[in-house]
């Protein structure tokens, strides 16, 4: 019923990636936290694109989250890939996520912690920043899940757009946004813009059959 009502969202082109924000920027984003994403005098300044895969010396500033309803942060860092290509996690272990692109990091980074015994409640695991350039993550139906790079003036809607759009075939318009663990539902990107300022961290997962 629910497709016949709302018109199928066109395909969205993939357009190439919008300018930075300078690094002084990322800090705001997790107050308490460094500026930089350094863990220390050693850590290396390391090229970072957002589409490319992480290796030795790339930094990744994160936090988890456990639950959705009333969610606990179970961690906070900074953190640097190893010359192994694992990424340190504090008591709850390693997560291998040298070669890998930043949304299957992300996933291997929930599974070190459910691992660990944090399998009751679902695990979000937030990827702020990586060597300085802050991300939100586009996930669910979309054509390729994907890290945005933060950018002056960006919306939901834009956002989205950057990271090429729903699937062709979807007919769907509702979807998620995530922040410090919490799930918030939106009808359509027109009205997130209305009632959301998206910032770093962020995680829009756009629902497959709403």
């Amino acid at each position: 019923m629910i497709k016949k009502i709302i018109p199928p969202m066109p395909k969205l082109p993939k357009i190439g990636l919008p300018g930075l924000p300078s690094r002084n920027t990322v800090a705001k984003f997790v107050p308490g936290m460094a500026e930089r994403d350094k863990v220390n005098s050693e850590d290396p300044d390391v090229p970072f694109n957002s589409r490319g895969t992480l290796g030795f010396g790339h930094t990744i500033r994160l936090e988890v989250f456990e639950g959705t309803r009333s969610p606990d942060r179970i961690y906070r860092g900074i953190e640097m890939i190893n010359t192994e290509g694992l990424l340190p996690l504090g008591k709850v272990g390693t997560a291998r996520v040298g070669g890998l692109h930043l949304p299957q990091a992300a996933e291997a980074i929930a599974t070190v912690f459910r691992l660990a015994g944090r399998n009751t409640r679902e695990i979000t695991v937030q990827i702020v920043s990586v060597e300085n350039t802050s991300v939100i993550s586009v996930n669910g139906d979309v054509q390729e899940p994907e890290f945005v790079p933060t950018f002056e003036g960006m919306s939901v809607q834009k956002i989205v757009t950057v990271a090429g759009g729903r699937k062709a075939s979807s007919t769907a318009r509702g979807f998620y946004i995530s922040r410090h663990g919490q799930r918030h539902f939106y009808t359509s990107l027109e009205s997130a813009d209305k009632n959301w300022e998206p910032q770093a961290g962020d995680i829009i997962t756009l629902s497959p059959d709403i």
